[in-house]
This record gives structure tokens, C-alpha cells and sequence, in this order.
């Protein structure tokens, strides 16, 4: 049970604090800079006095109205000096194994690949030392599927694993905290021991309030991935900063921040917000880790910088854009590099995907087995393109499967659209309009792939247009000189005038994969000089 043993509120601060013995403010400079609990006698070992003199010193102490701070006392841990806008839950020993499990986990996550020991983590849930060791094996089995490997060693434990794994798994316990928080979005498939569990970790309903109100201040509304990037982001940074663990290692640099952006702007406000909140300052690299996600952020929703790096990149990533259209043109059959739209967008996140790859930010894709399992062949298509132009054009260190997977969409949605380009088609008829009208319909609702033009009466199809015709489709048994294809039909659409059409449009598609294919390699020349400039 806690109990806060700060009193007094109508008390002057000013005036308390003076009257403070030099023992009484040693104590206060102790519980501060321990940032966990200490016992009486903890504190009467320091101090060189008996624990009957600490436990007057503390009733003084309690006595104070410190603004900032308030004393917490937890039976058999002892005494906490805490701030005043921290929540009481931040020590409240959590009695469900399960929920400690994942607040555990969460843990050990958004410090990695920093270490701690079994003993701080005792002391951080109140539980002994074996309950660790315990939850450790439960923990081993649920990392393993992420690529994550829980290590012991005599200098401490620690979770290891690609950041992007670790990324992962954090953004399936933050959308599972976000769920249960009522927000609506949701698309990850949540494990049933992450889904199943409470997640009431106090770091994400802290960092989810600041993530909030810096975006309502800046008028932004980040998209899922970021978020949940950003997300992680900053709940590693919090921890690592309380738990005073910074990486031995020099961290690494990119180009310099714009201090005159709208990026740099809210970045600084951001770090204002966690500095003011948690009484801690950030480093440099902090910073410019968190202005890099935002400039990535940016990038993708067409804020592009005017930077010398910008224009360079620039150039690459339209390389880039061209070779990845032409590669999967050539493997799907369909030529896409006409489609205007597919250009566009694809530049458009290539230019973010590229930046973010190139500074270490790994974003999360929801959907990506959503991704592989429905799109599966253009999936693969796409990584095998992607990989074989990266390697040839040196574009970034590696392309994640969570960017393949974005890529794949745009590649989908653009082949979908050549495979269900309508054919169009001009209608012979003999002159009666009702038979005419009623064979159009039936062939539209029969052949939604069809795209009837126009409706011809016998007469007139020697002055009809036919240059927009891919097929003729005609009641009338006469021989025209326009050279397209003709089917011949009975008015009423029979069995055996629908397997006609059906055969004339499937091979009409296979062709058209054909033509495409062969109009596809007319660029390989150009396109591959343009690799000599890099």
C-alpha cells in the first residue's frame, strides 16, 4: 500500500525549507537523486544516525509543502521522493503475473539494447528476485517469434535483436495499450497474450498525451506508422533518460538540423514538453533522432526541404522510382511505366522510404502479412526487383520487408488496373433500337469488362468511327472493311455467344501481357545509361 506523507499545503515553501536541519536537506538530496525507494535504515547507514532520528526527520520533512515533489512511503520498501505530477501508479506493485509480465517486457524493450539486472528489476515491481527469473522464461517464448532473443550475462540482461524487431513488437503493445484506450484505430492482428492482458504501463498514457497535444499546437495529424515509429521512439528515450542508461558508443550523426523549419519548431516544443514534464535534459542526439523522424514524416506528405542533400537525393530516388517500374514491368507483364499516377506516388515514398532507411528509422507496417498472404506474387516481385536494383544502384543499406510491402500496394493498384481495363466495344444491330438496346445490356451486365462505345444501325457502319475499337460485337451477318475483330451473335445473347466473347477476352488479355512485355524492354538502353552516372 502507498501512502503520500506530504501535508500541509497551506504552508509557505520558502519559509519550511529554511527551517530545514543540514541533515533533513542531506536526506531530501539523497531520496532525489535515488529515484527508487530507500528504508529507514538505508538512510540512517548514509547519514551515520540512528533510524529513530531518520523517522523524525522525516515526519519534519513530510510536514514541507515541496510544490514539486511529494514523499511516498511503501510498506517494507521504505521512503520515495517523486514529482508531483507523477501518478501513484507508477508504484504500485502490480499483483497480476501476466499484466507484470508485459509491463516487464515493455520494459526491457524501450531500453534495449541497454542492460539492467534482476535485482533493479525486483526493486522496480516488488517481487522477488526468482519472480524475475521466472518471468524471464515466459518472456524468452514470446520474443523468440519476432526474431528477439532475451540475454543474461554477469553484466546485466538485455533484449537483443534488430531495432526494427524491437520496433515490432513495441508497436503490437502500443496498439494493444491504444485499444484498450478506446482509440479507433487498430490493424494490427494483436497476440492473444498481448490483446488478452492489461496494459497499463504509465509511461504510454503519458507519452500518448504529449504525443496529442503536439499535434493539436502544430495543426498535425500523423499517420499510423509514424505514430507508432515516433511512438517507440519516445518511450525509449524517456526510459533510457530516468534510468540514466546511454549507450557507451558514439551515436551516429546526419546532416545537420534546419533550425529555421517548421520541423525543427516542432521538435523543440516536443523535447520542451518531455523535459519539462520528466526534470531531465536531452541530448543532442535525442534531438536530432526525433527531428529526423519528422523530417520523414514530412517528406512523405510532400513538404519537401530545399537542401543541396534534398536535390541530390532527389535524383537517385527518381532513378530509383524508374528502374523498380521498369523491373516489375517486365516481371508482371503489364507495362506501368504510362501510368502517370504510379510514377508520382511511388516517387513520392521513395523519396521518405530512402531518407528514413538511410537514418536508422524503421517504421512498422500493420499489414504486412495482410500484405503477403493476399498479394503474395506481386510481394515477392517486388523484393526480388527491389533487392537486385539496390544492389546495382546503391540506393540504401537494406529495403525492410515493412517497405516492401508499402511499395507492393502501389504496384498492385496499378496492376489491377491494367488487368481490368475494359475493352472497348462498338455494337452492330440491324435498325430495330429495342433489340439493339436490350443486346447492350445484356452484354454489360454479362461482360463488366466490356466498355460499349457505341451502337451502330447496319446503315451506318460504313461511316462509323472504329479507330477507338478493340472489338466488334454484331447481329448482322455482313462484311465490313474496318479490320477489327468481329463476333458474330444472335440477338438474344445464347450460350454459345457468351463463350465466344469469353474467349475472345481472355486472349485478348494474354496480348496484351505480350505487347506489354516487348514495349517494356524499348527503354532498357536509356535507362541503364542513366546507372553510368552513379
Amino acid at each position: 500500500m502507498l501512502v503520500s506523507l506530504r501535508y500541509g499545503k497551506e504552508v509557505n515553501k520558502k519559509r519550511m525549507a529554511n527551517n530545514l536541519n543540514e541533515r533533513q536537506k542531506k536526506i531530501l538530496k539523497i531520496l532525489q537523486d535515488a529515484n527508487s525507494f530507500l528504508t529507514a535504515s538505508d538512510l540512517s547507514c548514509q547519514l551515520s544516525v540512528s533510524t529513530k532520528t531518520i523517522y523524525r526527520d522525516i515526519q519534519e520533512l513530510a510536514n514541507c509543502n515541496f510544490e514539486e515533489y511529494k514523499l511516498i512511503k511503501k510498506e517494507n520498501l521504505g521512503y520515495m521522493l517523486v514529482k508531483e505530477h507523477r501518478n501513484d501508479e507508477d508504484f504500485i506493485s502490480i499483483s497480476n503475473p501476466e499484466e507484470r509480465r508485459i509491463n516487464l517486457l515493455l520494459y526491457l524493450l524501450s531500453i534495449a539494447p541497454m542492460k539492467t539486472s534482476i535485482q533493479k528489476l525486483s526493486e522496480r515491481y516488488f517481487v522477488s528476485q526468482s519472480s524475475i527469473l521466472n518471468d524471464f522464461k515466459h518472456i524468452e517464448k514470446r520474443i523468440e517469434p519476432y526474431c528477439l532473443k532475451l540475454r543474461r550475462e554477469r553484466s546485466g540482461t538485455f533484449i537483443k535483436g534488430h531495432q526494427l524487431s524491437v520496433n515490432r513488437l513495441m508497436s503490437v503493445m502500443i496498439e494493444s495499450f491504444l485499444k484498450q484506450a478506446g482509440d479507433p484505430f487498430s490493424q494490427y492482428a494483436i497476440p492473444a497474450f498481448i490483446d488478452q492482458v492489461k496494459n497499463d504501463y504509465i509511461r504510454l498514457h503519458e507519452i500518448k498525451k504529449i504525443l496529442h497535444d503536439i499535434q493539436e499546437e502544430h495543426e498535425i495529424l500523423l499517420d499510423q506508422p509514424f505514430y507508432l515509429t515516433l511512438f517507440c521512439s519516445l518511450l525509449s528515450v524517456v526510459e533510457k533518460n530516468l534510468n540514466q542508461l546511454q549507450p557507451a558508443f558514439q551515436e551516429k550523426s546526419f546532416e545537420p538540423v534546419d533550425s529555421s523549419s517548421k520541423i525543427y519548431s516542432i521538435t523543440k516544443d516536443l523535447v520542451k514538453k518531455l523535459e519539462e514534464y520528466y526534470s531531465f535534459r536531452l541530448k543532442r542526439s535525442d534531438f536530432n533522432k526525433l527531428y529526423y523522424i519528422f523530417k520523414a514524416y514530412k517528406l512523405n506528405s510532400r513538404i519537401l526541404l530545399n537542401q543541396e542533400t534534398e536535390e541530390i537525393m532527389n535524383e537517385k530516388v527518381n532513378l530509383l522510382s524508374k528502374q523498380l517500374i521498369k523491373g516489375i514491368s517486365e516481371k508482371s507483364g503489364y507495362f506501368l511505366e504510362d501510368d502517370e499516377l504510379l510514377n508520382e506516388q511511388l516517387t513520392l515514398h521513395l523519396h521518405s522510404m530512402v531518407y528514413r532507411l538511410n537514418h536508422d528509422i524503421y517504421i512498422v507496417n500493420p499489414i504486412l502479412k495482410s500484405i503477403q498472404s493476399n498479394f503474395k506474387e506481386t510481394f515477392e516481385m517486388v523484393k526480388e526487383c527491389a533487392e537486385l536494383v539496390n544492389m546495382k544502384g546503391c540506393f540504401v543499406k537494406h529495403i525492410t520487408d515493412e517497405e516492401i510491402g508499402y511499395i507492393t500496394l502501389y504496384f498492385q493498384i496499378s496492376i489491377d488496373d491494367k488487368a481490368t481495363k475494359k475493352i472497348p466495344v462498338l455494337i452492330e444491330c440491324s435498325s430495330g433500337i429495342g433489340t439493339s438496346h436490350l443486346l447492350s445490356e445484356k452484354i454489360r451486365k454479362t461482360f463488366p469488362n466490356l466498355d460499349i462505345k457505341r451502337i451502330v444501325s447496319q446503315h451506318r457502319t460504313k461511316i462509323c468511327d472504329y479507330s477507338d475499337i478493340e472489338l466488334v460485337i454484331s447481329t448482322v451477318k455482313t462484311h465490313n472493311a474496318n479490320n477489327k475483330p468481329t463476333i458474330l451473335v444472335s440477338p438474344i445473347l445464347n450460350k454459345e455467344d457468351k463463350h465466344k466473347i469469353e474467349k475472345f477476352i481472355d486472349d485478348y488479355y494474354k496480348k496484351q501481357k505480350t505487347i506489354n512485355m516487348h514495349e517494356g524492354i524499348d527503354s532498357e538502353k536509356q535507362l541503364n545509361n542513366l546507372f553510368t552516372e552513379y
